[in-house]
């Protein structure tokens, strides 16, 4: 038994499950019990709501978006008006589109959604994501974020990009890891939801990008070669004057080149403020950083972000990618980014690439790169930096 499970055995996790369907209830219910979490279901949100207001203290809440007369936006929106911070998990037998939609209107209401799960479902997969989501811990208050920041225990971890044609690594994405004092490392879900609250995403970006500075000349100075690292920018940095030359000014102290950090930035970002977001990160082109635009095709104007903005690079949202051997549409979709892409001197990046057949069939259409679990996780620097050494 793992260490998370022993704790959700010890402590009788609560955790609540939303669903009209009385016979998935129950086995839920049965599954989740088993695994040693206390279980309470209810059949509508008039029922949570009830729950809520008794002052329950659940761990994490299953939803099913389909609740009959109500629904379980409704649902989300209760547990976000409540305070809600532990994770939430959204079941469904709608298609991707509805679920991606219900989805980002959690993540916007300040809910964290560790993962999403379309029906049919894997019970075990479920009650194991759970079981992981509650496992990990979470600050008490804002003054231990900022400690943790400070302390670099908010570390990245790489995730390789690798060239379609010939497999190497060619990039990576930095992605955040919360690690442990005795070592356990979790995901940064946790963390998220309370950065956004607090408003401390220029603390965490710059963190981050100190960190992944201090990662990429260890590199060099140990005779590798580093390619390229792409860091996430939230909108409030990606449209702030400041950032860029407080970012250069960390590339200088770690005497990095710019060319070995890529901003990714969503077309929704880039749209929010545009006057803002072209001055901003048009500095950071004209100082040899790379631009690109993350999770395109997923807003309402990527055509008009791509003819305004610098960008270098355009990453194919995996909603498309993910389909794209199953579904005509996808594949026509992705197709035609990639079109567009090349046609703009654009590198065109596939998000999301699970399979072999995915990876083929983006080979056929010409894509340049891909990332996804099928070429690696994120990884921690040790183990990324085996991948760039050249083999004996």
């Amino acid at each position: 038994m793992s260490t998370t499970e022993a704790r959700a055995r010890a402590t009788g996790d609560l955790v609540l499950v939303v669903d009209d369907d009385a016979d998935l209830s129950e086995l839920l219910r049965v599954r989740l019990e088993r695994d040693g979490f206390r279980v309470e279901t209810f059949s509508s949100v008039n029922e949570l709501a009830v729950c809520c207001c008794a002052s329950a203290d659940p761990a994490a809440v299953v939803i099913d978006l389909n609740l009959g007369s109500q629904d379980g936006l409704q649902a989300a929106e209760l547990l976000a008006d409540k305070g809600f911070k532990g994770p939430v998990f959204l079941i469904s037998g709608f298609d991707d589109r509805v679920i991606a939609a219900a989805r980002r209107h959690a993540e916007a209401l300040g809910l964290a959604l560790p993962a999403v799960f379309r029906k049919p479902f894997s019970l075990a997969e479920l009650s194991a994501a759970i079981v992981q989501a509650i496992g990990d811990q979470r600050p008490d208050d804002v003054s231990e974020i900022r400690t943790l920041l400070a302390s670099g225990r908010i570390r990245p971890f790489f995730q390789p990009v690798v060239d379609l044609a010939s497999g190497a690594i060619v990039a990576a994405e930095a992605l955040a890891r919360w690690v442990q004092p005795d070592g356990t490392v979790n995901g940064a879900g946790r963390l998220l939801p309370m950065i956004a609250n607090e408003n401390l995403w220029h603390e965490f970006t710059e963190a981050m990008l100190r960190e992944t500075v201090a990662t990429l000349r260890r590199w060099l100075d140990a005779g590798l070669t580093p390619c390229p690292i792409s860091i996430n920018l939230e909108a409030s940095v990606a449209t702030d004057p400041d950032f860029g030359p407080r970012a250069a000014a960390i590339l200088g102290d770690g005497k990095v080149a710019p060319g070995l950090i890529r901003f990714e930035i969503t077309e929704q970002t880039a749209m929010g403020d545009s006057a803002s977001a072209l001055r901003a990160l048009t500095w950071l082109r004209i100082k040899g950083f790379d631009l690109s635009i993350d999770d395109f095709g997923t807003g309402f104007s990527s055509l008009v972000v791509l003819h305004a903005m610098p960008f270098s690079e355009l990453k194919i949202d995996q909603s498309f990618v993910k389909r794209m051997t199953t579904d005509a549409g996808a594949m026509i979709i992705v197709k035609a980014i990639v079109d567009l892409a090349h046609n703009l001197s654009l590198a065109c990046i596939a998000e999301g690439v699970e399979t072999e057949a995915t990876a083929a069939a983006l080979r056929d259409i010409g894509c340049d790169r891909g990332q996804g679990y099928l070429f690696g996780g994120a990884m921690d620097a040790e183990r990324f930096a085996s991948r760039l050494r050249p083999p004996d």
